[in-house]
């Protein structure tokens, strides 16, 4: 008998090449030590197998399905050669246990592990209907902003939420992105293969690898990753940055003639500006890109969020129709994977806050959910709510506050603004944005408004001048009023920090303040931490 080795199906030793894909046969003999398919009907756990998906250099995917509750499931069934191998059991292993600690929706699914009866190892995840972000961009050529833009975004949850967990994926590229196609049209990315990820500071129950040796896919990997050298939530960054010139460009920003050859211009080759590469796309789109592929890792945005409202905001000031929307704080890291960062380690999630200032009017006919002052979601007046992200950078310290706004009572304050940005030192006034034109507030509303405060560190001393109002713990009261105020936020070990606002309506004040270097903590039971 011959055999396809692609599609294995098998033909009289007369024919020489498949029907079915014009693949060259090969003789029995051939497939000796290669490890059989799981025939349909074959059962893996809990699953029934129907088929097989695809298959790669270390396994083969299966569309299984529940037999009692129909629920269909991908399975991933490890190669024999690399089921002996201790190491790549391990990377399996930690890939499905890094996924499960996550837990975000960007995130593929892992919910099953064992092992087959001849030892090869497997488990069970979501099946997704769609196609790798690779195939995508093959198919449909480089995308433009608009359409790059939800993508990318969707990319960056997944790895913030890596990152807050502690953990490093290490292998980003389009080829470990999978877009589940929806009904609407749209794509959904998820993240796949956490084989290779790495929780941050080797703490915890994360796979390791060696000291020294350089893991990942060369077009993808950070300088200090092609050196071999320990990494962090920065290598992501990287990564991330080739994954956006090349969906942008339709172009990897290097390539080389070997793989030492691209290590090396990975480590120091500057890499083009997406302009030059691609005349079409503005050279406002440079210095965001840019800066996520500076070979310094501490010279990179603090935080994927942060690299993705750069280029959003960039693509806005080019006149595309890029929407940014609310930015969530991330969740706080797990006890014991870097709540309290040390000198030389990666940053706390608090620090990773940071934005351009910007001010943006929302449509008058918007109702969106925004967090009230019990806690409790509640939807906005139909009338425009005013929406300010300001950032500011100071000697030794950095700060993300978010402000919004939102009309108090059923008749609310029409606001009209337009965009800011300021950069001052800690000591320096904020640079105000342009004077708003303000309609007078109609009579009979409250002579107060409330402040409900969200802080990093929690409790944070709030002052009106030299006037303490409280902590940020409870809502704040201040005087209704169309003048701008300047509130002080001030906590131990913390740059203190001067922010304007407008007290006219009631407002959801998120602020993030950053560690001051050398700053210390009390550890339980004496002794200090270092921030």
């Amino acid at each position: 008998m011959a055999t396809c080795p692609t599609c294995r199906i098998t033909y009289p030793n007369e024919h020489k090449v498949c029907a079915a894909d014009g693949t060259t046969l090969l003789p029995d003999e051939a497939f000796a030590g290669v490890d059989p398919d799981l025939p349909a009907g074959f059962v893996v756990g809990e699953y029934v197998i129907e088929g097989k998906i695809g298959e790669g250099g270390f396994g083969t995917v299966y569309r299984a399905v529940h037999p009692l509750i129909g629920k269909a499931a991908a399975i991933k069934v490890l190669n024999r050669q690399y089921s002996s191998n201790p190491q790549m059991v391990s990377r399996f292993i930690a890939e499905a246990r890094a996924v499960n600690q996550i837990r975000n929706r960007n995130i593929i699914d892992i919910f099953s592990f064992g092992q087959l009866e001849d030892s090869r190892q497997y488990y069970v995840m979501e099946l997704l209907d769609g196609m790798t972000f690779d195939a995508y961009l093959k198919q449909k050529g480089r995308l433009a902003p608009e359409d790059a833009m939800p993508i990318l975004r969707g990319i960056a949850r997944a790895l913030g939420a890596a990152h807050a967990a502690g953990i490093a994926h290490r292998d980003l590229k389009p080829e470990n992105v999978f877009l589940v196609m929806e009904d609407d049209g749209n794509v959904f990315p998820k993240l796949l293969d956490f084989g290779i990820a790495k929780l941050m500071g080797e703490a915890g129950l994360g796979h390791k690898t060696r000291t020294g040796a350089p893991m990942g896919t060369p077009h993808y990997m950070s300088p200090e990753q092609c050196r071999g050298r320990n990494v962090d939530q920065r290598t992501d960054i990287y990564s991330f940055g080739i994954v956006v010139f090349e969906t942008l460009t339709g172009r990897l920003p290097f390539d080389g003639e070997d793989v030492m050859d691209l290590l090396l211009k990975q480590t120091s080759a500057p890499a083009p500006r997406v302009s030059e590469v691609c005349p079409d796309l503005p050279a406002a789109l440079d210095n965001p890109v840019l800066h996520m592929l500076e070979k310094d890792p501490s010279k990179r945005p603090e935080s994927l969020t942060a690299a993705l409202d750069a280029l959003a905001a960039a693509a806005q000031s080019a006149g595309y129709d890029v929407k940014t929307g609310l930015r969530k704080q991330p969740d706080p890291l797990p006890p014991g994977t870097g709540s309290v960062r040390t000198v030389g380690n990666s940053l706390t999630p608090a620090e990773h806050e940071i934005s351009t200032a910007r001010t943006m009017v929302q449509g008058a006919h918007a109702t969106p959910t925004l967090p009230a002052a019990d806690g409790a979601n509640k939807p906005a007046p139909s009338r425009t709510p005013l929406i300010v992200v300001a950032a500011v950078a100071g000697i030794g310290a950095m700060v993300a506050t978010m402000f919004v706004l939102r009309p108090g009572t059923p008749a609310p304050v029409p606001v009209v603004a337009s965009a800011v940005a300021a950069s001052v030192t800690a000591s320096a006034p904020l640079v105000a944005a342009p004077p708003a034109t303000v309609v007078p507030a109609p009579s009979g509303l409250p002579a107060e408004v409330e402040l409900t405060l969200e802080t990093t560190p929690k409790d944070v001393d709030v002052y009106l001048g030299k006037d303490r109002l409280g902590s940020s713990a409870k809502p704040l009261r201040l005087k209704r009023s169309d003048e701008k105020v300047k509130l002080t936020f001030k906590a131990p070990g913390y740059a203190t920090q001067d922010v304007e606002i407008s007290p006219a309506t009631d407002a959801h004040v998120a602020v993030a303040l950053v560690k001051l270097a050398g700053a210390t903590k009390k550890k339980p039971g004496g002794g200090d931490l270092e921030y």
